[in-house]
């Protein structure tokens, strides 16, 4: 499987990142944001390198939002190109800030800081996320659902249950060391679980 990774051409890579993108699903209904970088060490022909990539975008119009194509010059940090992609990122970057601004309560960021930088445990109970999410960020239980459905579509948490979730359920905080158990079940190095390992 590496091999053949390896042996892709950059369209065929770029295909398969696209076509990944145009399959997840955000909570909001909107479609992914895309902005394509191509970057080159020589002089390239702009033009060309552009209609030779739109074929390649055009399945792709209805479930990416595909913001801008760039072909940069690296050797040229002041070209022409440079300067239209600086400023129509930095436009992207203010827009998404505007929209997580109004669309995202301020409890649910502040949850997020809290999972990201106060050292938690790996995974919690639901009812322990509960009590952590009221005492960090004022977050009501009737909003825990929203909140974890919030904290699972950023690929903060994973918590598997949805509606069928009890106070018992698993809410993982630490995804490497998630990650990390997937893997050691998988290729069977961990012999014998240990007893608070919840996998």
């Amino acid at each position: 499987e590496q091999q053949a990774l390896r042996a892709m051409t950059n369209r065929q890579h770029l295909n398969l990142w696209l076509s990944t993108l145009s399959a997840m699903e955000t909570e909001s209904g909107k479609r992914p944001i895309v902005v394509i970088i191509g970057t080159f060490a020589l002089g390239v022909d702009i033009i060309a390198a552009e209609e030779n990539l739109r074929p390649l975008l055009k399945p792709f119009k209805n479930s990416l939002d595909i913001r801008g194509l760039y072909f940069l010059d690296n050797s040229n940090p002041t070209s022409k190109e440079m300067f239209n992609f600086r400023n129509g990122f930095a436009d992207l970057i203010q827009e998404c800030v505007d929209n997580v601004s109004q669309e995202t309560p301020l409890s649910f960021l502040k949850s997020e800081w809290a999972i990201q930088n106060c050292g938690l445990p790996p995974f919690l109970s639901v009812s322990e996320f509960s009590r952590l999410a009221e005492e960090v960020a004022e977050v009501q239980r009737p909003h825990v659902g929203s909140l974890l459905r919030y904290l699972h579509h950023n690929n903060v948490v994973r918590f598997f249950h949805g509606e069928s979730s009890t106070p018992d359920s698993l809410v993982y905080l630490g995804l490497p060391w998630l990650l990390e158990k997937v893997c050691e079940l998988l290729s069977c190095t961990l012999k014998r679980p240990p007893p608070d390992c919840p996998l």
